[in-house]
C-alpha cells in the first residue's frame, strides 16, 4: 500500500454511502415467500459503477485533506512583506474555489401521457413502491415535477414552489370567462380545464362565486406560503407518508372538491435518501405533455426543458410503435432541446410490458409453443409461456420504435442522429415491484435504466474529482515556483512573462479573427431569414391565427403566444420565426455543437486549441527548478479556464438562440393583451383582425429587431469569452512570474507526488 500520511484513507476501508443491500427490490413482508431474483454485479453493472465511485469519493476527500493542511501552513506567514500577503491570499483563495463544482447536474427530461407508467416507473427506479401517486386513479396535472437525492440524511422531503398571487388573481378571471362562454366559442377541453381548477381550489360551489370572491385570502388559510410567496417544505420519514402529504398538491381527485391546490402550484421537488450512488448528481424531471392556461407553468416548463441534458420518452408498450403523440411532444419542443438546449440523447421507454394475454398474443402473432421449446406437461408451462411471449414483444416493440424513429424528420434535422443517441428499453414496473414475479429484474429493465443513470452520476463525479486534484496540483506548482529567487533567475521570469505576454496578445488576435467570421456568417444568414419571414413566416401565422378556436386563441393571447393545448403544442411566435430559424439552424448547429460534438468550425474546438503553454514552451524550461513549476501551474489554469467557458458558452447559446424567438415575442406582447381583452358578441373575429393587423404593420421592423438583439447578444458572448481569457490568464501570469511575487519556503514535495498519484487513480 503507498504511504499515506496521517489522516488520508486507504481505498479499502471506509467505502462511503453505500444504498442498503437489496434495494433494487422491495422489502418482504415477515413470512412472505420471496422468488429469489438474480441481481450480480457483473450482470447489472452496478459493482463497478459502485467502485469507480467509491474511488473518485475517496480520492477527492483525500486531495481536500492535503490543500486543507497546504491552507493551515500559509496561515503560519501572516507577518509577510505586502507582496507576499497578496500571493497567499491568492493560493488560499484559489484552495476555496477548487469545491466550487463546475459541472451542474444532469437533467433527464421525462415524457409522457397519463397512465403511460411515468409515476411506476419513477417509482421503481427510486425503489420505492408509494411515494409519486399514479395517474390511473386521479387525473396527473401541469405541475412539474423534479426527483433528486437526500444525501444528507435519512428523510423523503419535498419543497413547493407555487405561482404569484397576482398571477392567480389574474388566471382567475381569464378561467371564469372560459366557463361563460357557449355555443360555437366553447372548448370542451379549456372548459374541463377551467372548471377542474376552479373545483379544485373553491369547492363545488366556486364556479357560482364572483371573482372578488374566489380571489380573497381566506380560501388559502391551508396553505399560507402561497399568500407570502414562500416555498412549503415537506419532511416525513416515510415515503408513503409524503406521497399522501404532496397528493393534493399535484393531482386533481374529483372526490375531495375544495381540497387540491395543485392549481396554484408550479414545482414540487422531491429528495429521496438511499440513492446517493445514482441520483446524487442527477435529477429525473417529470415534464406534463399538456399545458393548463398558466403562462408561468409554461415558462418554467421551457426552461426546465432547456436543461435537459437528455429525455426519456415513456409510452405503453400496446401503442409505443404507434405512438404519435409522444414523437410530437418531442419533435414540436425540438428547438429546446437542440440549438436552444443542451440534449444529447433520447430514450424511448416502453412501459407494462408485463399487460399481456399469453394465448391472445400468440394467435396473433402465429406463434407456437414450439416456437418458444415449451410444452403443456411442463409444471411452470404458464410462467414460461407468459415470459417466452413478453420477451418476444419487447424484442419487436424494439425493432418498431427503431424503425419509427428512422421517420421523425424533425428530431433527425436538429442532432446527429448516430448509433447512441437513440436507446430503447421495455420495462414492467409492476413485475419489478411483485412479492412473487414471473421475470427476474434483468428481464424488468428496470435495472438496465438505474445503470445509465449511475453512469450520468459517475461521470459527474470523476469529471469533478478530476477538476479537483488537478486544480490542487496547479496551485502546489505555483507554490513550487514562488520561491525567493537570485537575480539570474528574477531575469529568467522577466523574460518568460514578456514571452507569454506577447504570446497571449498574438493567440487573442486570432480569435477575434475566428469570432469576427461567426458574426459577419451569422449575420448573412439571420438577414435572408428576415426578408423570408416577412412572406412566409407571417402567411403561416395567419393560418395558425385562422384555425384556432375561440378560447384556444384566448389562451394564446394570454400566454404571450405560447399553449400547450391538449392536442399539441400552438407557438404563434414560432411560426412567426421559423425561416429566421430554418436560415441559421445548420451554421448555428456548427458553431455551438448541440450534442456536445466539437466540429472545427466551432467555437468550443477554437477554445480548445487555444493556448500558450506550448509542448515547447514547457520542453524548453522543464529543467528549471523554478520556473517549470510556474509554466505547470499556468497549464492547469489554461486548461481550468477553458472547461468554465466550455459551461458558460452553452448557457449563452441557448440565451442567443431563443433571443429570436424573445424579440418577436416582446414584439407582440401589446397586442396579445390587447386581443385577449376584448369580449362580447364578435369577439373572436376581432381578436384575429388585431392579430392579423399588427403583424402586417410591424413585420419588417420585428424582423429586424430580432436579428438586431440576436447578432448583438452573440458580439457579446464573443467578446466576453475573449476577454474572459484575457484576464484570466494575465492574472495567473502576473500572479506566478512577477518578481516580488515569492513565498517563504515550504516543501511540499510529497504532498505534490500523493497527488499525483490520486490523478492516476
Amino acid at each position: 500500500m503507498p504511504f499515506l500520511p496521517q489522516g488520508l484513507t486507504p481505498q479499502m476501508d471506509n467505502r462511503g454511502d453505500k444504498r442498503p443491500a437489496g434495494n433494487d427490490s422491495f422489502s418482504t413482508p415477515p413470512g412472505t415467500h420471496k422468488k429469489s431474483r438474480p441481481s450480480s454485479p457483473e450482470k447489472t453493472g452496478e459493482g463497478t459503477s459502485m467502485c469507480a465511485s467509491e474511488t473518485a469519493a475517496i480520492n477527492i476527500r483525500n486531495a481536500r485533506r492535503i490543500m486543507a493542511k497546504i491552507k493551515h501552513r500559509l496561515n503560519g506567514y501572516k507577518n509577510e512583506d505586502n507582496p507576499t500577503k497578496k500571493l497567499i491570499e491568492y493560493v488560499r483563495e484559489d484552495i476555496s474555489k477548487l469545491d466550487i463544482s463546475i459541472k451542474k447536474k444532469t437533467t433527464v427530461g421525462v415524457f409522457g401521457k397519463t397512465g403511460a407508467g411515468k409515476s411506476s416507473l419513477i417509482n421503481a427506479i427510486l425503489g420505492e413502491k408509494d411515494l409519486l401517486p399514479s395517474g390511473t386513479l386521479c387525473a396527473c396535472t401541469s405541475v412539474i415535477i423534479q426527483v433528486g437525492a437526500n444525501v444528507t440524511d435519512s428523510n423523503y422531503t419535498a419543497e413547493l414552489e407555487f405561482i404569484s398571487k397576482e398571477e392567480w388573481d389574474a388566471e382567475l378571471e381569464t378561467l371564469l370567462n372560459v366557463l361563460s362562454e357557449d355555443g360555437e366559442e366553447k372548448d370542451g377541453a379549456l372548459f374541463n380545464t377551467a372548471n377542474e381548477k376552479i373545483t379544485a381550489l373553491y369547492g363545488e360551489d366556486g364556479v357560482f362565486l364572483s371573482v372578488e370572491d374566489l380571489k380573497k385570502d381566506e380560501h388559502f388559510t391551508n396553505i399560507p406560503e402561497f399568500l407570502k410567496s414562500k416555498i412549503k417544505k415537506i419532511v416525513c420519514e416515510k415515503a408513503s407518508d409524503l406521497s399522501d402529504e404532496i397528493g393534493c398538491y399535484i393531482q386533481h381527485d374529483d372526490s375531495r372538491p375544495g381540497e387540491s391546490y395543485w392549481p396554484v402550484v408550479k414545482t414540487v421537488t422531491i429528495k429521496v435518501p438511499n440513492c446517493k450512488d445514482f441520483l446524487e448528481h442527477v435529477v429525473l424531471v417529470d415534464l406534463p405533455g399538456t399545458g393548463d392556461y398558466n403562462k408561468s407553468r409554461d415558462q418554467m416548463w421551457r426552461m426546465k426543458l432547456r436543461d435537459c441534458s437528455t429525455v426519456w420518452i415513456v409510452s405503453e408498450i400496446n401503442r409505443a410503435a404507434a405512438d404519435r403523440d409522444a414523437w410530437e411532444i418531442v419533435s414540436s419542443s425540438i428547438t429546446d432541446m437542440a440549438q436552444g438546449g443542451e440534449c444529447s440523447s433520447l430514450s424511448f421507454i416502453c412501459t407494462k410490458t408485463d399487460d399481456l394475454n399469453p394465448q391472445k398474443y400468440m394467435k396473433a402473432s402465429k406463434l407456437k409453443d414450439d416456437d418458444f421449446h415449451i410444452t403443456p406437461e411442463d409444471p411452470q408451462y404458464g410462467n414460461k409461456k407468459k415470459i417466452a411471449c413478453i420477451m418476444h414483444r419487447n424484442g419487436k416493440a424494439k425493432e418498431k420504435v427503431k424503425k419509427q424513429f428512422l421517420q421523425q424528420d424533425t428530431i433527425k434535422k436538429h442532432f446527429d442522429c448516430d448509433d447512441n443517441f437513440l436507446s430503447v428499453f421495455t420495462v414492467s414496473s409492476e413485475e419489478f415491484t411483485k412479492e412473487d414475479p414471473i421475470l427476474n429484474q434483468e428481464q424488468t429493465e428496470i435495472p438496465a435504466l438505474k445503470d445509465l443513470l449511475r453512469k450520468y452520476n459517475i461521470n459527474h463525479i470523476n469529471e469533478t474529482t478530476h477538476h479537483y486534484i488537478s486544480g490542487a496540483l496547479g496551485i502546489l506548482s505555483l507554490i513550487q515556483g514562488s520561491k525567493e529567487s537570485d537575480a539570474k533567475m528574477m531575469v529568467e521570469r522577466s523574460k518568460l512573462y514578456a514571452t507569454l505576454e506577447r504570446d497571449l496578445h498574438q493567440a487573442l488576435g486570432h480569435l477575434h479573427e475566428y469570432c469576427h467570421e461567426i458574426k459577419s456568417s451569422l449575420q448573412a444568414l439571420l438577414a435572408k431569414g428576415a426578408s423570408e419571414s416577412e412572406e412566409k413566416g407571417v402567411e403561416t401565422a395567419k393560418e395558425v391565427i385562422m384555425s384556432s378556436r375561440h378560447q384556444t386563441l384566448t389562451a394564446l393571447c394570454k400566454n404571450d403566444g405560447f399553449f400547450r393545448a391538449k392536442k399539441g403544442v400552438i407557438d404563434l411566435n414560432s411560426s412567426l420565426a421559423r425561416p429566421m430559424f430554418q436560415h441559421i439552424n445548420s451554421e448555428f448547429s456548427e458553431f455551438f455543437p448541440v450534442q456536445g460534438k466539437v466540429t472545427e468550425k466551432s467555437l468550443q474546438a477554437k477554445i480548445d486549441q487555444f493556448t500558450i503553454i506550448t509542448e515547447d514552451l514547457l520542453t524548453k524550461y522543464e529543467n528549471s527548478p523554478v520556473l517549470s513549476h510556474v509554466l505547470k501551474f499556468l497549464k492547469i489554469e489554461e486548461m481550468k479556464l477553458k472547461k468554465v467557458l466550455q459551461q458558460e458558452i452553452v448557457e449563452k447559446k441557448k440565451k442567443i438562440y431563443t433571443s429570436l424567438y424573445e424579440s418577436i415575442q416582446k414584439n407582440m406582447q401589446p397586442c396579445y393583451k390587447d386581443a385577449a381583452a376584448i369580449k362580447g358578441r364578435g369577439s373572436m373575429n376581432k381578436k384575429k383582425d388585431m392579430l392579423r393587423d399588427h403583424i402586417e404593420s410591424s413585420k419588417s421592423e420585428m424582423f429586424q429587431e430580432a436579428k438586431r438583439n440576436m447578432v448583438a447578444l452573440l458580439d457579446r458572448t464573443l467578446e466576453f469569452t475573449v476577454e474572459k481569457i484575457r484576464t484570466g490568464l494575465m492574472e495567473s501570469i502576473d500572479v506566478s512570474l512577477l518578481n516580488e511575487n515569492t513565498l517563504p519556503f515550504m516543501d511540499i514535495r510529497k504532498d505534490i507526488e500523493l497527488l499525483k498519484m490520486l490523478s492516476q487513480e
